[in-house]
């Protein structure tokens, strides 16, 4: 776009150049066709003033344009504020949800290790008895045993010193 004004400006300048040099000749007065009448006047001047007039609505015609494009670009702009506000409020609501849903997980993996806590240590409380009470009966069995060969030995011996 730069380029395009520079070269429009250089043609301007070159343009004003040339009506300078050739004043004389585009103020010469004429007589002149409009159709339906006739009048005399300068052909140079009347065709500046209507180049003129050309430039102007060209002007206008570009500033119009382009002002409706920054109205655009704006209202697109706000939308686009409000779409990006929107979809984080989505993404929020959908993190405080994945938080929530997270959070109940736990809980519920909480209760249930618990759960498996108490159970392990119940069975191993349900183990130890166990064990204590075999190991109470062997030692009452190994006991008894030693009591019998304790027995005959001193009978045995008894025997031997009678």
């Amino acid at each position: 776009m730069k380029f395009i004004g520079a070269v429009i400006i250089i043609a301007l300048f070159l343009l004003g150049g040339f009506m300078l040099a050739n004043w004389d000749t585009l103020t010469t007065p004429t007589l002149l066709s409009f159709l339906f009448f006739e009048a005399q006047g300068p052909v140079g001047l009347i065709f500046l003033g209507v180049t003129l007039v050309f430039v102007a609505l060209f002007t206008s015609y570009a500033l119009i344009l382009r002002t409706t494009m920054l109205m655009e670009a704006r209202r697109y702009s706000h939308e686009l504020a409000a779409l990006r506000k929107l979809a984080e409020g989505a993404e929020n609501s959908r993190i405080d949800q994945l938080r929530e849903q997270i959070t109940l997980e736990f809980a519920r993996l909480h209760t249930a290790n618990q759960d498996i806590q108490t159970s392990f240590m119940n069975r191993s409380e349900s183990l130890e008895q166990s064990l204590r009470k075999s190991l109470d009966e062997t030692t009452n069995s190994l006991s008894a045993c030693v009591g019998e060969v304790e027995e005959k030995l001193d009978r045995v011996i008894t025997r031997i010193t009678a």
